[in-house]
């Protein structure tokens, strides 16, 4: 009977090279560039041998590697892995991952089917293991197919998490079990460098107790000083972990901004997750960005800077520069609505000539307070020129910026908040709706000009696009 032989490289000329390799052999050869279906892979085609690549995105071949030899069925297959990589580090790694070969990739030739066929007669796959990975895939899924967890779910999961600006401890429980949701880990830890005392390593420790080494080896890959753990989510402890080599799955992620370390999420699990969990470890990590970002700039960047704050600007131009470019990328990305609003109060010169300079920055200052106010967690506002307004509005389509900004405009020109006695604040507002034609968020600030200036000569008050 032929044997069978899975490939996984994330390059597609690779493969098609080791095809012409083994098309003169009597084997079967079976391929994927996507490294998180191997799993999947595994459990449907049942192969004799697998080869794979070291250099792939998001999931790398130790890592994957080490999760297929810890798979209580898969781990009978043998592996060959081959790479570009040739230095002794590099082989030390693969063998010390579980690989039972390895082959340079930069001299492909019979050298790989050399070695697959010895491997193949040195480690055969029994029938025993066979019908075991066959049984298995039976048993989980009448079509082989594993569980499809949706991307869609975890974003909409995400964005339903509102206290961006709550105690840390609140945070890490709203963020850690949606992550759980989707992602199986054992162990997860997160932190928000929210000040420069009493930042706490979150753990969600499961059915696992770590040690203080384990901790310790944790806590020592944060650039962030003066951790205290704090378990948050700890259930009945049923094992004792003594270091962090006992997972065979690690994902670890530092939050940056302006190269200073904003926070750090950590995920481990002890036995192999699914290859759906795995795919969404990208995204995860994106989310988890996204609100400690948010979080930087809305919570601790205006604490840090409260004494010095100046009234007129919620955020200088260059922070909001950052933010609107992030937001654009991520937006984009995750294929979530933006919209972006100027809001220019078109009476400031008429208050001032009449009232005084005094009485149009307490103006402005207090129509930034109250913006401020009324805006949702995840919005951002800048006051850009002397009498416009910059409002970022995060995850609102036309329907939801518009509601916003009438709102905020009623507000704004209600007796109630009437400042300057009979004068009425006249306020114009231009807003766009971010789409795939603006290629950055130059481009995106440039066509909102041109929306203000046709609300300028329009009768509303509010144009949106």
């Amino acid at each position: 009977m032929a044997k069978k032989v899975l490939i996984i490289d994330d390059s597609t000329e690779d493969i098609e090279a080791v095809f012409n390799i083994f098309k003169d052999s009597d084997m079967n050869v079976v391929s994927s560039s996507d490294p998180f279906c191997v799993l999947g892979l595994i459990y449907k085609e049942i192969p004799d041998l697998i080869i794979l690549d070291i250099l792939m995105p998001e999931l790398g071949g130790y890592e994957l590697c080490r999760m297929i030899k810890s798979d209580d069925y898969a781990k009978e297959i043998p592996i060959a892995m081959y790479s570009r990589l040739d230095k002794n580090i590099d082989k030390f790694w693969a063998y010390r991952s579980g690989a039972d070969a390895f082959v340079n990739k930069g001299e492909l030739s019979q050298e790989l089917l050399k070695v697959c066929v010895e491997l193949i007669k040195k480690n055969p796959v029994t029938l025993q293991t066979k019908s075991k990975l066959l049984s298995a895939k039976q048993k989980n899924n009448s079509n082989g197919e594993l569980k499809v967890l949706s991307k869609e779910d975890l974003i909409k999961d995400f964005n339903s998490i509102k206290e961006i600006d709550a105690d840390s401890d609140i945070l890490a429980v709203k963020i850690l079990g949606v992550i759980y949701r989707y992602f199986k880990y054992d162990c997860a830890m997160i932190c928000f460098a929210d000040n420069n005392e009493n930042n706490f390593l979150y753990c969600d420790v499961g059915n696992f107790s770590l040690s203080n080494e384990a901790f310790e080896q944790i806590k020592n890959k944060t650039p962030i000083k003066g951790l205290e753990k704090r378990v948050i989510l700890g259930k009945e402890e049923k094992e004792y972990i003594t270091t962090i080599d006992n997972f065979c799955v690690k994902y670890e992620y530092e939050i940056n901004v302006d190269a200073k370390a904003i926070g750090c999420l950590y995920l481990y699990a002890k036995d192999n997750l699914n290859s759906q969990e795995l795919k969404l470890a990208g995204t995860i990590k994106d989310l988890v960005e996204h609100i400690m970002r948010l979080r930087h700039f809305k919570v601790y960047r205006n604490n840090e800077n409260s004494k010095n704050a100046n009234p007129k600007k919620l955020y200088t131009q260059l922070d909001f520069d950052r933010i609107l470019s992030y937001e654009c990328s991520w937006h984009k990305r995750n294929n979530a609505p933006l919209c972006l609003a100027f809001i220019e109060v078109e009476s400031l010169e008429i208050i001032e000539n009449k009232y005084g300079n005094y009485s149009g920055d307490l103006l402005l200052a207090k129509i930034s307070n109250f913006l401020s106010g009324c805006l949702s967690d995840g919005d951002f506002i800048y006051r850009n020129d002397d009498n416009i307004f910059t409002i970022l509005m995060t995850n609102s389509d036309k329907e939801l910026a518009s509601s916003k900004l009438e709102f905020l405009i009623s507000k704004i020109k209600s007796p109630e908040h009437n400042f300057l006695g009979d004068e009425q604040i006249k306020v114009k507002v231009g807003a766009l709706c971010l789409n795939e034609k603006y290629k950055n968020h130059y481009e995106y600030i440039d066509a909102l000009y041109d929306v203000l200036d046709m609300a300028r000569h329009a009768k509303e008050d509010i144009i949106i696009r």
